[in-house]
């Protein structure tokens, strides 16, 4: 504790002396050009900046700027240098940027922005409602832009009013004149400066696509460059075991949280207990955590919903990657077939660990025993750890028909495999005593656990866009296996209380096949959602030896449902809406299931600087995992609603949000409650199963700070819950969760730094669940001296830096160190309890074995991306 209190005063000293690092906020660019070619121009701000330019020498041939460049950032750099030309610009990470020409459409306008007293309004944005594609005006107001016949343009500039202009309107055989209305003076020099950051604000947006809540921390360096997923991680309300990619969200089960990939469910999401994710940054796209309250195109569970995008394969030019570290290797390449048409992509990451192998052996670590007696009765307890050898590989692979620009067929795929081994000797106390009259002494007695686990899943998907309709259709494959092989000792009261050799085996694949349909129909004054879906479930298990739960309760290895949804999103004045109700059918307990859902916000003020939000909502869950903490073992199960009961659970979730310049707070508080909860004790308790079936309740509040400037970014968040399940008046279990989180970063150029901070105290209570010897004796032990349930508080501290350079005219390196658990914490994972003794007598003989994650593990990693 002494250790964690001194590493914890040093880290809020770096905190508070963070801010003075504030005033680096990089070069600006300043410079005037004249008759110049945009070639040269560009070539300014590509060594200005330190960047590098990818585009075909024709596209500027001939291209002449005359501009002022006064104290700009690269995007209002290029914003400027590409106005008015028919040019645009893609930012594929933070360092390569595409100029390209604009894809043309059906309809060319041109035209001049200019106010009412005919003055023109240089860099006014021009944007495509139903492309989302975008257009500015330059210095002098004219703009040109190709856009569907059927589309609606939205002309923008600050202090003037929003002018929405139907293309059917539009007279496109000259030239229009369009005028905007003044909303409010300003200085013209301000004016034009807050317009190009809104415009670089839009590029950026639609370049990286990253729509992570939060998105600061997407950015963090990691050894996995900008890992969404390690962002979301640090969400307030997101725990974990460990930081393992099994997510727990403000108090629900692990598996009450849906995880799609490209539309797809994943069932199994970490590597190496959250090392690494089963999602491949080099290709996530986007990633959005609904942690409770959302609406009805989302079903299947009841916590939250973690809806991940992947990139799509590049139609137009072929890029990727590979790299290798001192924990892995990867690769990846994205490419057209058919240039504009046809395109395809494909991953592959392999662990293997050569430093972790070289720091850390795979020896036992013994701890102190405990003995306490008290009669007839007798209670042995030893402390131990080891670390697991764990290997695993993971590939992706996604395909895209580009059939026009208003259909398109894709598809996707993802593969992963881990194995783990760990075994570790009886302690010595425990052991047979060596035979008497010199007889040899016993072999030792080894336990050992052996787990296997793979995902297969893939989504087909079919996206339309008519007049007034966007459409997707489309089907998902997923599958989990899981393997697990274990030996332990107990002892046989039959042969004078020896080590007996015990075996269990078990094996399940889990199935989930669904057919979607979703629609959008955009209406007059808001937008109607429609859709279906079918799910199917399948659940095959093999378990050596049989368990009650198996034997007398779980009987449905299949089920079958359908469900719809519809929900109408509108404006209300200020308040933005969204109501709806999703209906199930659901063919084992042949009942429906009604879900009504409804969420709304409302900035408060003119300034809109606070805002309001909130959310309520029913929802249900038909599967679930249960795992038993002594052995953790576990698996899916289907609900009958008879014995297995289904999960109801509905929301209440309110909170609000506040901006100001580079400031950003945001609070939630939520309520939810659910009946037909399972304890995961019912495992290895036949005789009390009824008894583990109840209603639950999970009640918290999440805060979160963020600060982001241009070089500078700090996030803290802090996440409190409460999580109740109530049996009968007696049988309860209590679970509180505090986290702490924090992460910083500082970029520069070619370089950027950053640390992440986690703290959890998690804490449980049983009452009357567990049975422990009764005595008056106070040195016996307490109930958690013998369970797993007492992990000890988790706190890790990472650290990280990259540098990138260049590499000839279209390559460039990146160094990533990496420094994991930098005060060498070793927390640990899981924690298994091993009764030696029989399962009926007076004298309980345990061992606890912690599975402790890596201690301190620096990995250095070379990317060469092209």
């Amino acid at each position: 504790m002494k250790s964690l209190i001194k590493h914890s005063y040093l880290l809020l000293i770096l905190l508070f002396l963070s801010p003075l690092l504030l005033w680096a906020q990089g070069p600006l660019f300043t410079a005037q050009f004249h008759g110049q070619p945009l070639k040269k121009v560009l070539k300014e701000i590509e060594h200005h900046f330190g960047v590098y330019f990818s585009f075909n020498d024709k596209l500027l041939d001939n291209k002449e700027v005359s501009i002022a460049f006064d104290e700009a950032t690269l995007e209002k750099s290029l914003v400027q240098a590409l106005a008015g030309s028919d040019l645009e610009y893609e930012v594929l990470d933070e360092q390569f940027i595409v100029i390209r020409k604009r894809v043309i459409q059906k309809i060319n306008i041109q035209g001049i922005v200019s106010d009412t007293e005919h003055n023109t309004l240089p860099y006014t944005t021009i944007e495509s409602l139903v492309t989302n594609k975008y257009a500015v005006s330059d210095a002098d107001g004219k703009f040109s832009v190709s856009v569907p016949a059927n589309d609606t343009l939205l002309i923008k500039f600050l202090g003037f009013e929003d002018l929405a202009i139907p293309v059917t309107d539009l007279d496109t055989s000259k030239p229009l004149d369009i005028a905007l209305r003044v909303k409010k003076q300003s200085l013209p020099e301000l004016v034009y400066e807050t317009q190009l950051d809104s415009i670089t604000s839009l590029i950026d947006q639609q370049s990286r696509g990253k729509n992570v809540k939060n998105a600061g921390i997407g950015n963090l360096p990691t050894s996995n460059q900008e890992n969404i997923f390690y962002a979301l991680k640090l969400l307030p309300g997101v725990s974990t075991t460990g930081l393992s990619s099994a997510l727990e969200v403000r108090g629900g089960e692990t598996d009450q949280n849906l995880t799609l990939i490209d539309k797809y469910p994943m069932y199994q999401l970490d590597h190496y207990f959250g090392l690494q994710s089963v999602v491949n940054p080099d290709i996530t796209n986007s990633a959005t955590l609904y942690p409770g309250g959302y609406d009805c195109l989302f079903g299947a569970r009841v916590s939250s919903i973690l809806d991940i995008g992947l990139k799509n394969p590049t139609l137009h030019h072929t890029e990727g990657n590979v790299g290798v570290s001192l924990l892995g290797y990867k690769a990846y390449l994205s490419t057209p077939i058919i240039r504009g048409k046809l395109a395809v992509l494909g991953t592959f990451r392999k662990y293997h660990g050569a430093i972790e192998r070289l720091l850390y052996d795979r020896d036992l670590q013994s701890g102190e025993s405990k003995e306490f007696a008290e009669g007839e009765e007798s209670i042995s307890i030893h402390n131990q750890s080891v670390k697991p050898d764990i290997n695993y590989h993971d590939a992706n692979a996604k395909v895209i028909y580009q059939i026009n620009k208003d259909h398109s067929l894709s598809f996707s795929y993802l593969y992963s495999q881990d194995n783990y081994f760990s075994s570790f000797e009886i302690p010595r106390p425990l052991r047979d005593p060596p035979r008497r009259n010199g007889g040899t002494p016993p072999q030792p007695k080894v336990n050992s656990d052996t787990r296997e686990w793979s995902n297969n899943a893939m989504s087909l998907e079919w996206n339309s866009k008519y007049k007034k309709v966007n459409s997707s259709v489309y089907f998902t494959y997923s599958d989990n296996t899981r393997r697990n092989d274990k030996i332990f000792y107990r002892r046989d009261t039959t042969e004078q209380n020896r080590l007996k050799k015990q075996t269990t085996f078990s094996y399940q694949k889990m199935q989930d096949i669904s057919f979607h349909s979703d629609q959008q129909i955009f209406l007059k004054n808001g937008r109607l959602d429609v859709g279906g879906i079918y799910t199917y479930y399948s659940v095959v298990k093999d378990l050596k030896p049989n368990g009650f739960l198996m034997r007398e309760v779980d009987s449905l290895t299949h089920s079958n449902s359908v469900g719809l949804y519809t929900q109408y999103n509108f404006l209300l004045n200020k308040l933005s809406l969204t109501v709806g109700s999703r209906l199930w059918y659901y063919q084992p307990s042949g009942k429906s299931y009604l879900a009504p859902r409804i969420q709304g916000s409302m900035p408060v003020g003119n300034s809109n600087l606070f805002s309001l939000k909130f959310s309520a909502g029913r929802y249900y869950q038909f599967i679930r995992e249960l795992s038993d903490e002594l052995t953790y073992d576990s698996y899916w199960i289907i609900s009958d609603d008879v014995n297995i009961p289904v999960i109801t659970s509905n929301h209440f979730i309110g909170g609000g949000t506040f901006k100001w310049l580079n400031h950003a707070f945001d609070v939630e508080a939520y309520y939810k409650q659910s009946t037909g909860e399972m304890s995961d004790l019912t495992f290895r308790n036949p005789v009390y199963f009824k008894k583990y079936v109840g209603d639950g309740e999970s009640y918290g509040i999440d805060l979160m700070y963020e600060y982001n400037a241009r070089r500078w970014y700090f996030y803290a968040s802090y996440g409190h819950n409460q999580y109740n399940k109530q049996y009968t008046p007696k049988e309860a279990e209590k679970k509180r969760t505090d986290i702490l989180q924090l992460a910083s970063m500082y970029k520069r150029k070619r370089w950027k730094a950053g640390f992440t901070w986690v703290i959890k105290n998690t804490s449980y209570d049983f009452n009357e669940l567990l049975n422990v010897p009764s005595t008056p004796n106070q040195e016996l032990p307490k109930t958690t001296d013998i369970e797993p349930y007492e992990v000890p508080l988790y706190h890790r501290l990472d650290f990280s830096s990259e540098y990138h350079f260049r590499i000839g005219k279209r390559m460039k390196g990146e160094i990533v160190l990496t420094i994991y658990d930098l005060y060498n914490q070793q927390n640990t994972e899981e924690r298994q309890v091993t009764q030696i003794s029989p399962e009926v007598t007076n004298n309980y003989e345990y061992v606890l074995t912690d599975i402790s994650q890596l201690g301190i593990t620096p990995n250095l990693s070379f990317n060469l991306i092209f």
